[in-house]
């Protein structure tokens, strides 16, 4: 009976582990592991201004954006490990209004649940900057605020506004060692006097010297730009500064040759574009330039820059013409550009588990690691942890006395000289 039971017990034994190694051999590889979804979706917040004060550059920029959203989606965007992404977003046009810009950030937040957002202005996206840190939602957006670049959620795609007029400002050194310079801009915008502290900063250390610091209404009238410029005739500056968009820019550069004042007018990346030749006019021509870390869509075209082509054809799928690719619309364009090709570094399972936060790790990883490339219409951006300065290049645009756009460049920043760590530590 004892051996009986032996037999039976081995027998058991026998059956148990066959069918052990039989669940092996059937079983996929991988079984047990919550296997990667087949189509993943990305929601995101789009922030525009397409009918307040900086709408003369925000319509543009809103289409370039969506353009490049509508054409990556079509295109296919898949993460590292090879999942589909789907993005889907939301759009909300604030109208230059703070208030209005939290508002609609919530709701992106709170009803749709977006890891990410497109953004526009500085005072607004300062507003939100330690916000979307407990959030955990990356921010990529229209304003280039130095502030923002010691924020951990907060990037775009070229060097911060203290650091392009920093530019400017070694440029002129440069060319005119000793010039008198001259600012105008709207005291009252945070935009607008973003780079000042870092311009005054860099002007006295590269030897220049600042004779004039001036209010020029942010929405200007031509008599408002006519009363700026009065003020600093008598400065005889050799370069004036303009800190606004392209109208007040413009209307003060009119103003400057109405009165004879002969100096040349450098704009920030916003004050000055491709229809400063006709907002100027002749009587302007050369005598304006502007700051710009982007090459102009036509002078890419001419130039057979690889990136412009990709532009292009996305412009076409959405219904545009090649003549509404400009400088504003390349920009909305880079800026979601930046964002698909973060999604495409990321692996699915740490977009799944992480959202937002996983993005910023693969945005901070080119700090040492692949920078982000555009295809030569901007400058690779690398972004280090406590940092995110993309680059520190950007060219000079020249309106020349033949009314045509003449590039400087690229430039880089002056060394020695951290134009965006003055702007932080002045609290600009």
């Amino acid at each position: 009976m004892a051996q009986n039971t032996k037999y039976i017990a081995l027998i058991v034994l026998v059956i148990v582990v066959v069918a052990a190694a039989a669940f092996m051999f059937f079983q996929k590889p991988g079984a047990g592991k919550e296997e990667a979804p087949e189509k993943l979706t990305v929601k995101i917040g789009v922030l525009t201004d397409e009918t307040g004060p900086t709408s003369d550059v925000g319509i543009s920029y809103a289409k370039g954006v969506l353009a490049a959203l509508k054409y990556f989606n079509e295109k296919g965007i898949t993460t590292k490990d090879g999942v589909k992404v789907e993005l889907s977003w939301v759009k909300r046009d604030y109208a230059y209004n703070p208030t209005k810009a939290e508002e609609f950030y919530k709701e992106f937040r709170d009803k749709y649940g977006v890891i990410a957002v497109l953004g526009w202005g500085t005072a607004d996206t300062e507003k939100l900057s330690d916000t979307i840190i407990n959030d955990k939602i990356v921010y990529i957006s229209a304003s280039y605020s130095a502030k923002l670049t010691a924020k951990p959620y907060n990037f775009f795609v070229p060097p911060d506004y203290s650091t392009q007029a920093c530019i400017a400002i070694s440029w002129i050194a440069s060319v005119k060692p000793g010039a008198k310079i001259a600012l105008l801009y709207d005291h009252k915008v945070a935009y607008s006097r973003s780079p000042i502290d870092a311009i005054k900063a860099a002007a006295q250390q590269l030897g220049l010297e600042v004779v004039a610091d001036v209010d020029l209404p942010l929405k200007a009238t031509e008599a408002d730009a006519e009363r700026a410029v009065l003020q600093i005739v008598d400065k005889n500056p050799d370069y004036v500064w303009c800190g606004n968009t392209i109208t007040s820019c413009s209307l003060a550069a009119k103003a400057m040759a109405k009165q004879g004042l002969n100096a040349i007018m450098i704009s920030n990346v916003w004050g000055f574009d491709e229809r400063s030749k006709d907002m100027i006019g002749p009587e302007g021509y050369g005598k304006a330039m502007g700051v710009s870390p982007f090459i102009y869509p036509a002078i890419a075209r001419q130039q057979n820059i690889p990136g412009i082509n990709l532009v292009l054809e996305a412009a076409r799928a959405a219904g545009y013409s090649d003549t509404d690719v400009n400088l504003r619309f390349l920009q909305g364009f880079l800026s979601a550009w930046l964002l698909v090709q973060a999604i495409e570094r990321v692996d699915s399972q740490a977009l799944m588990d992480k959202g937002g936060e996983a993005l910023k790790e693969v945005l901070e990883a080119s700090c040492q690691g692949q920078a982000f490339d555009f295809q030569g219409l901007v400058a690779p951006a690398r972004f280090c942890p406590g940092r995110h300065i993309a680059s520190e290049q950007a060219y000079l645009v020249l309106l020349n006395e033949n009314g045509e756009f003449e590039l400087k460049g690229p430039q880089s920043a002056p060394e020695g000289i951290d134009c965006a760590q003055i702007t932080i530590q002045a609290g600009g």
